[in-house]
């Protein structure tokens, strides 16, 4: 490409045309600026690279020469020009229509008024888990509010309901029960437990967030947690890993913290029955069967998404587990007591472990070499085999080692349940091995919490392919989501180790503290939309397409209405509305045709702003 060549030419509604090797240097900038103050520079038109890269440099130059920042247009002649390819006379007359386009796009630039908010340092959590109470307490301990989501009636997550962890065999609640209890009483928090968040307006350093409160028909602050009100229900519901069962009110499990019973919805008295026995039986009259759903909004200026995953399941025939259930079932106090069953009753001779055929995460190796190490120690006289090739791979060697350091037998493939013709169960490998056990105990690919897809399309942000949240919007920028001041910790975005889980709420915690100081003012790029009320006809087509919840119907006035602080400019409103009534400021109907007008070799229009 010739930029020479364009240097020399005559350009109609150019007063000064200049070649500066490099503009975005500090030579350049300075010779800019020296253009501006000298010569009354109004508007500027950068030819060189992409406005992504310096488009807030040459912003910043025209501010501090006392100039308006928006009455600049960047031109791209490097990707668009040079890069595009093609012999120099094609890259020059490329580069020549980009800037014919800009020079009759900015003569329509206007001046545009800057907002600014203040800025909220709390913080929204969702989700009581590791992660979550990782990055509550860590933003809690620097003086920020923070109001702790939980959709459970209790705090912990699934890590609360393990017995020990991988690779150390620690106590998973000695470790997790006095970060909750921290958290349960810290003056900084508020935990919400039955609770979703249904809808989340604003933007970064200035989010709305409207919660609903299942009621949990218990005073918290009164309750003993002495069991009676169980003893009392004559309601069965399914106990946490689907064995056993527990009442529709009492403690969530044992151990559960906050250490306060809840009232299920399968209650007789909420399902239109007579039955009151536990709030009759309750000795402090902590039941309140009448109590309603309820609805908090707050104010914060960062969310953090630690929604976690749903447990693996392994549906199947008698004998086949899912190794959450012998989680359960081998945790001593679990819904078993710890007692290791088959389907009859009868304990089993021989349990064999395996990652089902399409498991393909990374957690199972050390899960189900925790199981299997349990297992060992807890029922010595029980046979434990492993498949999926653990002592193959130089990758697996840690699980390897410990298993066979436990006597635990090693074998290749992967696993689906058949058919048993008697007692027990049958395996087949995916080598075409068939292997007969008492006990099979498949590990599958954890899927993601409940609800977390819907609550991703609340907050606009993007899902992977497996439904697992993103949550890379940069290398540098761990945690944090495509959606600024949205972060996605722990499991929420993808299966996690507990303390990868922990790492990951830290970081996040970590990212809010740094971006985001209590009453300073943010800056808000003045793109919001405008609508000529004039021209509105309150048809709400606007309002609801905007993905972010900024725009909608004033009754008082009878036409749609934009709240700035809320816009992200993304100028959807603009191109759905019917009359043409809303408009983005910096992207308006005459900005556009010009811009195209001098991409087609048009004349540009005489008018100007």
């Amino acid at each position: 490409m010739r930029v020479g060549e364009l240097a020399g030419e005559t350009w109609p509604g150019a007063d000064l045309v200049a070649e500066v090797p490099i503009l975005c240097s500090p030579v350049g900038q300075a010779w800019l600026k020296d253009r501006i103050a000298k010569d009354g520079v109004r508007r500027v038109v950068a030819v060189g690279c992409s406005p992504r890269e310096h488009e807030h440099t040459f912003r910043r130059v025209l501010a501090e020469a006392g100039a308006d920042p928006w009455q600049l247009q960047m031109v791209n002649v490097r990707e668009q020009g040079e890069w595009a390819g093609g012999p120099p006379d094609d890259a020059t007359a490329r580069a020549r229509a980009l800037v014919r386009a800009a020079l009759s796009r900015v003569g329509w630039h206007r001046a545009l008024p800057v907002r600014e908010v203040e800025v909220s340092g709390d913080a929204v959590v969702v989700g009581g888990g590791a992660a979550g109470v990782s990055a509550a307490l860590a933003i809690a301990r620097r003086g920020r509010r923070v109001l702790l989501v939980e959709r459970e009636h209790a705090l912990g997550g699934h890590v609360n309901l393990l017995d020990e962890v991988f690779p150390g065999m620690e106590c998973a609640s000695c470790f997790l029960e006095p970060a909750l209890d921290e958290v349960l009483h810290h003056p900084n928090v508020e935990v919400l437990t039955g609770a979703e968040v249904e809808d989340v307006q604003g933007s970064n350093g200035n989010f709305t967030v409207r919660v609903s409160v299942r009621p949990r028909r218990v005073d918290r602050s009164a309750c003993l947690g002495c069991g009676g009100c169980a003893a009392l229900c004559p309601v069965e519901v399914p106990s946490p890993g689907g064995l056993g069962a527990a009442r529709a009110v009492g403690i969530p499990y044992p151990g559960a913290l906050p250490n306060a019973a809840a009232v299920d919805e399968a209650c007789l008295s909420l399902r239109g029955g007579a039955c009151t026995a536990c709030a009759d039986a309750c000795p402090v009259g902590a039941i309140h069967l009448d109590e309603a759903p309820s609805e908090r909004v707050f104010r914060c200026g960062a969310v953090v998404l630690a929604t976690g995953l749903a447990p693996p399941g392994a549906p199947g025939p008698s004998d086949v587990l899912s190794a959450w259930q012998l989680e359960r079932m081998t945790h001593p106090n679990g819904p078993t007591g710890g007692a290791l069953a088959c389907a009859d009753g009868r304990p089993p001779r021989s349990v064999l472990l395996a990652p089902a055929t399409g498991a393909d995460d990374q957690l199972w190796p050390d899960e189900l070499a925790k199981l299997a190490l349990v297992l060992r120690e807890k029922h010595p006289g029980v046979e434990v085999a492993v498949a999926g090739g653990l002592d193959g791979s130089p990758a697996l060697a840690r699980p390897a080692r410990a298993l066979a350091r436990a006597g635990v037998r090693l074998l290749p493939g992967t696993a689906r349940a058949a058919p048993a013709a008697g007692r027990g169960a049958v395996a087949e490998l995916s080598t075409g091995e068939s292997v007969e056990t008492d006990l099979l105990v498949l590990w599958e690919t954890p899927r993601p919490s409940p609800g977390a897809s819907a609550l991703a399309r609340r907050l606009r942000i993007a899902e992977r392919p497996d439904g697992f949240l993103e949550d890379r919007a940069s290398p540098f920028a761990p945690t944090a989501s495509r959606a600024a001041g949205i972060f996605v910790a722990g499991a929420a975005g993808g299966p996690r180790t507990v303390f990868e889980a922990i790492r990951d709420g830290a970081a996040a915690a970590g990212q809010v503290l740094s971006t985001l100081e209590p009453g300073a003012r943010l800056v808000l790029e003045p793109l919001a939309a405008e609508v000529d009320e004039g021209r509105c006809g309150a048809c709400g087509v606007c309002g609801s397409v905007c993905p972010y919840g900024a725009v909608g119907l004033s009754r008082e006035l009878g036409v749609s209405r934009v709240e700035p602080s809320f816009c992200h400019g993304c100028g959807s409103c603009a191109a759905a509305c019917p009359s043409g009534a809303i408009s983005a400021p910096h992207f308006t109907r005459r900005q556009i045709a010009a811009e195209l007008s001098g991409l087609l070799r048009a004349e540009p229009p005489e008018e100007r702003e």
